[in-house]
């Protein structure tokens, strides 16, 4: 899914930034100025501003699904095993308590060691 959008991130640099920085010095008027210089900026700093939530969202949706699937608890040490659902944990423990990803990543590896020495 990240590939995705990073992939139209690259295409809309690479078209859609000239473009609008094309028109922007060559075509637009005086009151099209504040669109044309908005515009490209954003793609190239507020897209992943944007996007970036959206994917942890659709992420942890997905996980809190298939959690609520399991029946047995071989079926949740897989669905445990599986990385998507570790970097959706990820995503939860640093949106939530506001740290860095690499903290989160180190809060929820000391969680898998507690629990595995129960």
């Amino acid at each position: 899914m990240v590939t995705r959008f990073a992939v139209l991130w690259v295409i809309g640099l690479l078209t859609l930034v000239p473009y609008w920085v094309y028109y922007l010095f060559y075509e637009a008027t005086r009151d099209q100025y504040a669109l044309y210089i908005v515009l490209p900026l954003f793609w190239i700093f507020g897209y992943w501003g944007v996007v970036g939530p959206l994917i942890a969202a659709v992420r942890v949706r997905r996980v809190f699904r298939l959690l609520e699937q399991v029946r047995t608890r071989e079926q949740l040490v897989a669905l445990w095993e599986q990385p998507e659902t570790r970097e959706a944990a990820v995503d939860l423990i640093a949106r939530e308590n506001r740290l860095p990803r690499f903290l989160a990543r180190k809060v929820l590896a000391l969680l898998e060691r507690r629990l595995a020495a129960r």
